[in-house]
This record gives C-alpha cells, structure tokens and sequence, in this order.
C-alpha cells in the first residue's frame, strides 16, 4: 500500500517536470490562421469594398460640373416668323460653370484625404482580426492545455484512490479519505467538460473569423515557450507609433482640416460661367453670342461663418492628433507593465511557488507514511499543486495574450492584468481543487 502511493508520487514528479503544455506567442499554424482570416474575413471584405468605394470619389469631387444645353425659340409676332422676321430665331444655347482656380483641385485632395481615412479604418480591422484569432487561438490551445494537466491529475487521483480503498479494506484507513478521492476526481470530470467546452467555444470563433465552416478542426502546436520580455517603451512606443492606424487617421485629418479651411477661405473668390449659342434665323443670316459670368461673393457673413468653422475644426484636429499620440503611449505603457508583470509573476511560480508545492506534496507524503498526518493532508498539498500549475499555464498563455494587444496598438483599454494572489490560490484547498478560472481570466480581450 505504501509502494502504491510512493508510485504515484514518483508519477507527480515526472508530471511536474514535464513542459508547461499552452500556446506558444507563435507558430506556424497560427501564421496561417491569420492569413487565412485577412483573406477571407467577411468583415474585413466589407471594409475593403468600402475602402474601393471611397477611392472613386475624389475624381468625382475634382471634376467640372456638367455642362447646360438650352434650346430657345424667339418669334416676332404671333405667327411663325422663322426665315421672314429678323427677331424670329431657333437659338441653341451651352453653358458652363467654372470655379475659382484651385477650388476642384482642393475638393479633390480633400476627398482622396477622407479615402485615406478610411483605408486607415481597413488597417486598423486587420490589426482587429488578426488578434482577435491570435486570442481566440490562444484561448483554444489554453483550453486544450488545461485539459490534457487536468487528465493528468486525474490519473494521480485515481492511483491515490487505489491507496485510500487499499488501507480502508484492511482497516488501516478511513471511508473519508476514499470519499474525499472520489469528490476530487468529480471534479476533474466537472473541468474537463469545462474545458471541452471553452475548447468549442473557440474553435467556433476561430471559424468564424475566417468564414469557413463551424466544424473545421485547428490542430493543436507543441509546448509553449515563454515569449521574450518586450524592448522597451522607446523601442515599443516607436515601433507602434509607426503601425497604429488611429495615429495615421489623425494626420491625415490633420492635413484635411487644413485643406478645408483653404478651401473656406477661397469661397471669398468669385467663381465663373461662360457661355455660347447660335440663333438660326431661317433664310436670313444667323446670329450667335458668348458669354461670362462671375458670381459677386457679397454674403461675407456665410462665408466668414464657413472660415471660422473650418479653423475650429482644424484646431480640434490638431488637438485630436495629440490626444492619439498620448493615448497611444498610456496604453502602450499599461501593457508594457502588464506583460513585465506577467513575466515576474511566471518566474515566481516556475522557480518558487511550484517547487515549493512539489515539496509540499513530497513531505506530506513522508509525513503519512511516518503516521503523522492524516490522509486528507497529501490530498489537499496535491490539490494545491495542482491548484498551481494551471495558474503557471494561464500565466504563461496571458503573457501571449498581452502581447497580441501591444502589438494590436489599439488605444481601447484592455483588461491583461496578471494573476494576483487570490486568483492564484483559487486551486487551493477548500476551494475545491483545480479551478478553471485564476490567473488572466478568459482568454477574451
């Protein structure tokens, strides 16, 4: 009986030193994912055909603005007069307008400036999707992670229950410590469906993201690999400057801005039509007349009214522009911490909290076999463990999970915090073994 439960720490320890088993920061199948998901998304289909959309419009805002054809009778008297009478024509009359010089090109730059705020809004929903299939990857392998650490406590409670029954037949040992096992290894049961059903839940969202049906599988890669810490704010908040689509829509609405306000400021100049037409007169000479207008800029207080609007607006651009900047390095700066202490935290567990579980569960033992302790002592150091090492694997899956949103730039805030301490004694005892909660929570942004 003791060689049975001496076995099943021997079978512990080789669990214990085995690789954290959760998805790594990247792999090959995730690069495809993702590729496959920028090719097929059918939300990001629609931004594009939008984008397409926006391009056509700049050509439309810069051009001419049709000409006017005109057809005009003029007799003298009451009868038709056509040929006999001298005021008597059929006249065919075309006009054109013309603006101020500059004003289309303006409208032009100010229309293919919007198309470029919007292909920016396309950048920005790739930088979406391909994160949101790196989490929704991240929380599939995490899933199956848990799993496969929970299918390997269980069979450590099943050689124990096997110690528990053995003493118990020969009177050595009590019915609640069989009892005890049997609770422990229900809950297993109770994770693993939790688990499985994490796991549908994310291949569902998978599949979704790239428009392909709802039961195609996504293997699963090899162990993970913790991710290298980041380079820092400098290095981090350049790199990002330079990807984030909401700082390149702030310029571009910059240059806009100030594009409009010139083109406000040239409402001040006239604007022009020419015109020309042939008068038939019958069997009398022809006629024919041209013709400018100018248009006489003399409501100043619209015109004043449209400048003082357009400067306003570029202000608040400009003011727009610096809040992204600084909006930008805040969240760069928060996620940077988090991953700093997601990586301080992963240290802990893999050189401390862990080891020191695993000599935990090995004294209990010796201290049972010496008569010591109870039964339920070994059970609750494993349940600790165990406790613990899903925390570790959440860890571990967080930390990618972090870095998919600084390398997202996103300016929303995130919620990546690491595990702090009452998340990472949710396996502990008394609260009933391995938990599927803890440490990063969900694998959702």
């Amino acid at each position: 009986m003791i060689s049975t439960l001496v076995a099943a720490s021997a079978l512990l320890a080789a669990l214990q030193t085995a690789p954290v088993s959760a998805p790594p920061a990247d792999d090959g199948t995730l690069g495809a994912l993702v590729e496959e998901a920028l090719a097929r998304n059918p939300d990001l289909r629609a931004a594009e055909d939008a984008l397409r959309a926006a391009r056509e419009r700049p050509a439309q805002a810069s051009a001419l603005a049709d000409p006017a054809l005109g057809v005009t009778y003029t007799n003298d008297g009451w009868s038709p007069t056509l040929g006999s009478m001298p005021d008597t024509t059929l006249a065919v009359m075309v006009s054109q307008d013309l603006p101020y010089p500059g004003k289309r090109r303006l409208r032009g730059e100010i229309s293919a400036l919007a198309a470029d705020e919007v292909a920016q809004q396309v950048e920005r929903m790739k930088l979406g999707v391909a994160a949101s299939v790196r989490r929704a990857y991240y929380g599939l392998l995490l899933a199956r992670a848990v799993a496969d650490l929970t299918r390997e406590q269980a069979d450590v409670w099943e050689q124990i229950e096997g110690v528990a029954r053995a003493r118990y037949s020969v009177g050595q040992g009590n019915q609640q410590d069989v009892l005890r096992t049997q609770v422990e290894l229900t809950r297993v049961g109770q994770v693993l469906v939790e688990q499985a059903s994490e796991e549908a839940i994310r291949l569902a969202e998978i599949n979704r993201l790239l428009d392909r049906p709802a039961d195609t599988a996504v293997p699963s890669p090899g162990a993970l690999e913790e991710i290298p810490a980041a380079a820092g704010l400098v290095v981090e908040l350049e790199r990002l400057r330079a990807a984030s689509p909401e700082r390149a829509a702030a310029r571009i609405a910059l240059d806009r801005a100030r594009l409009a306000a010139d083109l406000a400021r040239r409402d001040y100049k006239p604007d022009f039509a020419v015109s020309g037409g042939y008068m038939n007169r019958g069997g009398l000479d022809p006629m024919w007349q041209a013709g400018v207008s100018v248009t006489l800029p003399f409501n100043r207080k619209r015109r004043s009214g449209a400048v003082a609007e357009a400067e306003a607006l570029l202000a608040a651009a400009q003011s727009r522009a610096a809040a992204v900047d600084l909006q930008l390095r805040l969240r760069t700066q928060e996620r940077l911490a988090q991953l700093e202490a997601a990586h301080r935290i992963t240290a802990l567990y893999h050189e401390g909290i862990v080891p020191q579980d695993r000599m935990s569960v090995e004294a209990a033992i010796a201290s049972y076999q010496a008569g010591r302790v109870p039964f339920i002592t070994v059970l609750e150091a494993l349940t600790t463990l165990y406790g613990d090492r899903v925390t570790l694997v959440r860890l571990v899956a967080g930390q990618s999970r972090i870095r998919v949103s600084l390398d997202e730039a996103s300016l929303e805030a995130t919620a990546d915090l690491p595990a702090t301490a009452p998340a990472a004694i949710a396996g502990a005892p008394g609260a009933g073994g391995m938990t599927t909660g803890g440490a990063m929570g969900s694998m959702s942004r």
